[in-house]
């Protein structure tokens, strides 16, 4: 087994961590080697999402047993035993338990690669054939294995993962080639998009939904309205809501309070600060309101939280 490629994950050691741009900040792979393999494990009962975030690497999901939920966008993927997903580089995404919670767990496998495995950033192939798709192309695709094209794709990804899991001489030889021979059979279908809707429905959109999200981030502890979120990214309110809803599944001012609560958490946890000193601090300006918004989102009071976390 290619134990420097594989990594086990569990409901247990899954942590994202994002910079302010919701980035993800953990390398997959090495410098020498950008690939890593991920066999998977959740218990729905004891994780309730992996929340937004984005890499510029390409992630390619198998389900082998129950089910998962992936949002991207306006779009809600529901994954069951023998679908796929390709993610294309540079997509903010959410994985979560399927909405009827009758799959309880998901087993599954992923991969994660830079584009440049396949071909040099300066090389005629990367500008030809990779580039095009990661600009232009698709944020995902879904393989349902229903028809014969998607299952060669998912073919030639198990030949990765048997490469991963064995003990074959020269791996990374391996891996790479059959990389190349998955983008081979991928590129066709992601790359198989209007360059125009693309740009105004795909990457215009989630370019102006992170430089607002920057824009809240920056501003969170300020008395800062619709109109100044959607002023940050030089758009209307009704477009600034539009972006939300796109990206997010949420207004801009649900997100807002969203990440103020979040931080009134952090510093709940972490200062001895009163309840009213922790939400002036992190923008909420009327302490009842505070405390309802916060017991609605986490189940307690302020109080009862600061109480539980320093006992």
């Amino acid at each position: 087994m290619q134990t420097d490629f594989i990594k086990i994950v569990t409901e247990d050691t899954v942590e994202i961590i994002t910079d302010e741009t919701l980035r993800e900040m953990k390398a997959h792979g090495t410098a020498a080697f950008p690939f890593q393999y991920y066999s998977e494990h959740f218990d729905w009962h004891r994780l309730e999402s992996i929340e937004w975030h984005w890499h510029t690497e390409m992630e390619f999901v198998e389900v082998w047993s129950g089910g998962i939920e992936c949002h991207i966008g306006e779009q809600k993927i529901h994954l069951q035993e023998g679908d796929a997903l390709f993610i294309n580089s540079g997509v903010i995404h959410r994985y979560q338990p399927p909405e009827n919670r009758k799959q309880l767990h998901c087993d599954f496998s992923d991969i994660l690669f830079s584009p440049e495995l396949i071909g040099n950033r300066h090389s005629a192939i990367y500008r030809k054939y990779v580039q095009p798709a990661i600009t232009n192309g698709k944020p995902f695709l879904l393989l349902k294995q229903e028809t014969r094209w998607e299952q060669e794709i998912i073919a030639c990804y198990r030949r990765i993962v048997e490469i991963c899991r064995s003990d074959l001489d020269m791996p990374e030889l391996r891996i790479q080639k059959d990389i190349s021979d998955l983008w081979l059979q991928l590129a066709r279908y992601v790359g198989n998009q209007d360059p125009e809707r693309t740009n105004s429905k795909n990457v215009l959109t989630q370019a102006r939904l992170r430089i607002m999200m920057q824009f809240i981030w920056d501003h969170y502890t300020e008395r800062i309205s619709l109109e100044d979120i959607a002023g940050a990214a030089n758009i209307s309110k009704s477009a600034a809501l539009r972006c939300f809803r796109a990206g997010m599944q949420m207004s801009p001012v649900g997100y807002l309070n969203d990440y103020r609560l979040n931080r009134a958490k952090d510093l709940l946890f972490s200062t001895h600060g009163t309840i009213s000193e922790v939400a002036m601090s992190v923008g909420f300006d009327n302490v009842g309101y505070f405390d309802r918004v916060f017991k609605r989102a986490f189940g307690m009071t302020p109080r009862q939280f600061a109480r539980q976390e320093r006992q």
